[in-house]
């Protein structure tokens, strides 16, 4: 027997600073469409649950886990909450464990910075970008905010989605002339925050029997699989074998 680890890439349910954003939903929607999802993802049977969370907030996090498991009435401020605590409880996961990591992001240029520099210095690599990707993304991200979460959720995980969302970076790291790589610096610090991601989730797994269920933003599907699949430690399973 070898472990699996399932990752269910999502888009994120509440305040977010990610490029792509997807309307809320009002409270009582949120709750009826987030069960469709837990009882989907329930039938993979995970033994562990790891969250797009810094592990600094996991004692915080697993204190709100508990009040949930007790009753008493937890604010639904993201998938975390609104997913992953239902989640864990038919699971019978008694910790949530946070696993992101975000490290020196305040000391590089942002993505925002990069765009910028792009529309002023590199006009026609910016359209590109603009158009091939994040345009349709954006547009597909309206689409999703108008389906039920569970739906919504299957196409974020389909393969020409995390396929797409990958090479955006793949185009990203173009931007800069000649000696100046203008996205390097970015593009390396989430590169490194994907490979701490991927080393926490591998962290989880002590027994062969285990089976890890990561909740994590869209975007990062294809670096973590790619990471865990070439370790050679796991099986990968498909979100959409049981989001279908």
């Amino acid at each position: 027997m070898i472990p699996e680890v399932m990752i269910v890439g999502v888009y994120h349910l509440g305040d977010t600073s990610d490029l792509i954003n997807v309307e809320r939903k009002n409270d009582i929607d949120l709750e009826l469409e987030a069960k469709e999802v837990v009882d989907a993802l329930s039938r993979f049977n995970p033994t562990k649950l790891a969250v797009e969370a810094d592990p600094e907030v996991q004692s915080k996090l697993n204190e709100s886990y508990r009040k949930y498991l007790l009753n008493d009435p937890t604010p639904m401020k993201n998938e975390i909450e609104t997913i992953g605590f239902p989640l864990a409880k038919e699971s019978g996961i008694s910790e949530v464990s946070c696993i992101d990591w975000r490290g020196d992001d305040n000391e590089i240029a942002t993505i925002g910075d990069i765009f910028q520099y792009a529309k002023e210095y590199e006009p026609e690599r910016y359209k590109k970008i603009m158009t091939t990707y994040m345009e349709p993304m954006q547009r597909e991200a309206e689409e999703w905010s108008k389906l039920p979460i569970l739906e919504g959720y299957k196409r974020v995980n389909a393969a020409e989605t995390v396929k797409n969302m990958h090479q955006f970076y793949m185009e990203f790291a173009m931007i800069g002339k000649e000696k100046d790589y203008f996205a390097m610096d970015w593009l390396t610090w989430w590169y490194k925050r994907n490979l701490i991601l991927y080393t926490n989730v591998r962290r989880l797994i002590s027994t062969p029997q285990d089976r890890v269920l990561l909740l994590i933003g869209g975007g990062h599907v294809h670096l973590i699989k790619q990471f865990l699949e070439e370790s050679g430690v796991c099986t990968v399973v498909d979100a959409n074998k049981y989001l279908n």
